[in-house]
């Protein structure tokens, strides 16, 4: 039997773990992070990290030692219910495991085309269009000047 890949480079259990950190939204609208095929880009970024990443990585690798354990696909293979327990007996030993993940997999999810279209968001950046911004008010504009006048 060959031995897994380390998690973080594993993309099986990494879209598993990540639909388990941020599920699909029960209607339907909002697709789990792992289904956006984002491990590679937040791998990348915890392997970056000097602070988080060899406590995420560590934290992965016990996750993914314990689903294995569990179930002969490991995580990949579980009910989602059944990995949020694997994930949660690990929180102890790796208290820095979802935190680390997350800082990284939100922004990452929450830029997703696909994910601001579901939050109501135009599926672009911000810029070059820009935001819609209200028309000034004249007399708060001559309240601020007068003030730097005194």
């Amino acid at each position: 039997m060959t031995e897994p890949p380390a998690a973080l480079n594993d993309p099986r259990f990494m879209k598993a773990l990540l639909d388990l950190v941020i599920p699909p939204s029960a209607p339907g609208d909002l697709p789990g992070a792992g289904a956006l095929g984002l491990s590679a880009a937040v791998v990348t970024a915890i392997q970056a990290d000097p602070a988080l990443g060899p406590l995420v990585e560590a934290g992965t690798q016990a996750v993914q030692e314990s689903a294995l354990s569990q179930h002969p696909e490991g995580l990949a293979g579980m009910a989602p219910q059944a990995g949020v327990k694997v994930v949660e007996a690990q929180l102890a030993a790796h208290p820095f495991l979802i935190m680390g993940i997350l800082r990284y997999l939100y922004p990452a999810y929450y830029q997703h085309p696909q994910v601001l279209e579901g939050i109501g968001e135009p599926p672009r950046p911000p810029f070059p269009e820009g935001f819609d911004v209200e028309a000034t008010d004249a007399e708060l504009l001559e309240k601020l000047r007068a003030r730097r006048k005194v």
